[in-house]
């Protein structure tokens, strides 16, 4: 017989990267790394390159839109002040030397220099890999070793404001790998990774192509507050978002951004959930609109699957066509005689609104 956790597992298995999209990434950064570190300028200071973002930390969804690229640097501040133009910050000089080396590879259709990294759009033989996905782009992102290799914090340039700041590479990926090996496994699958991954699903359904909420910042709140010991998946979502709302209770009475902290467990810097008070306001109550969903979920599967899956899609998606469609118990497709649940009247962001369900 079907279960909930048979149905969680199936949309998460649904909203995994593609294999197009994995095809191709792999395509795009490949080749171009190895020809980064034989590059005759800019190669003998690689000391290693690292596959960062949501890509290298395995939290990506469906078609990957790009990949985060960090180039380890042994070059010392010393050098950089003997390679820099008379009119260029060190910042700015460590950018153009990987920039250019980039652009020596002869692997790439365009380049610009972003805040700290270099912005690398692909040549069509790369995205047609994709078939008809968006088009892929790589974010390429110098730091320097301060020590070594292994160990944080690194140093990233920020052109703008013509400074260092330190930056955990390293660490975002060791310490995502140690908390999801941490976390139970449900079905096969560690919860940590997948419940960001189903985070971002929901963030795509409720909130579609809006940069707030951030996919980082929602990995960032999953990993502060999900629940590594859960043994079921609709407990799992209940304890991420009973906790997160537990911290907010009151997302119209803000006074101040929430900050939460980075997935680096030695970065000890706080990170805002978005840029204006508004905005986090927004998030914070489809996200205690969501809570009360799952609670009616968990309350309705006891005795009917079929209805607790049916209010599971008004959390996590509907839409077959978009790959976001919470996956409904097979034997039951066929009643008729279900009362659908009423869909969400009024705000669609106050939890106060939320509808009562027939």
């Amino acid at each position: 017989m079907t279960t909930m956790d048979d149905l969680f597992t199936e949309y998460l298995q649904s909203i995994m990267p593609y294999d197009r999209a994995v095809k191709r990434a792999v395509a795009a950064h490949d080749d171009l790394c190895k020809d980064l570190k034989a590059d005759e300028s800019l190669g003998p200071y690689i000391a290693r390159i690292l596959l960062s973002g949501s890509y290298g930390r395995n939290t990506a969804t469906h078609g990957i839109k790009d990949v985060d690229i960090i180039v380890q640097l042994t070059l010392t501040l010393a050098n950089i002040r003997q390679m820099k133009r008379s009119n260029e910050t060190e910042q700015a000089c460590v950018l153009r030397l990987t920039r250019e080396a980039i652009e020596r590879t002869g692997r790439t259709a365009d380049t610009k220099p972003a805040r700290r990294s270099i912005y690398v759009e692909l040549t069509e033989e790369i995205n047609e890999i994709g078939e008809d996905l968006p088009a892929l782009t790589l974010d390429i992102v110098p730091v320097l070793i301060p020590y070594d290799k292994e160990t944080d914090p690194m140093q990233i340039a920020d052109r703008e404001l013509k400074q260092w700041f330190d930056t955990y590479p390293n660490s975002q990926l060791k310490d995502s790998e140690s908390r999801n090996q941490n976390s139970f496994k449900i079905y096969g699958y560690n919860s940590y990774k997948s419940l960001v991954k189903m985070i971002k699903a929901w963030k795509k359904v409720h909130f579609g192509k809006n940069k707030t909420p951030k996919g980082f910042i929602l990995e960032c709140m999953v990993a502060q507050y999900h629940n590594p010991q859960a043994e079921h998946w609709i407990d799992a979502v209940q304890n991420l978002l009973q906790n997160i709302c537990y911290q907010w209770p009151n997302p119209d009475a803000l006074w101040d951004i929430p900050t939460v902290h980075d997935i680096s467990n030695q970065n000890q810097r706080m990170i805002p959930i978005a840029k204006k008070v508004e905005e986090a306001s927004r998030v914070l109550n489809k996200i205690h609109w969501s809570l009360v969903q799952i609670n009616l979920a968990k309350e309705k599967a006891t005795i009917d699957l079929y209805e607790a899956a049916k209010i599971m899609q008004l959390v996590f998606g509907s839409d077959s066509s978009l790959d976001l469609c919470f996956p409904l118990p097979e034997e039951e497709n066929g009643k008729t005689n279900r009362v659908e649940p009423v869909q969400e009247r009024g705000s669609q962001h106050n939890i106060r609104e939320a509808y009562p369900f027939g």
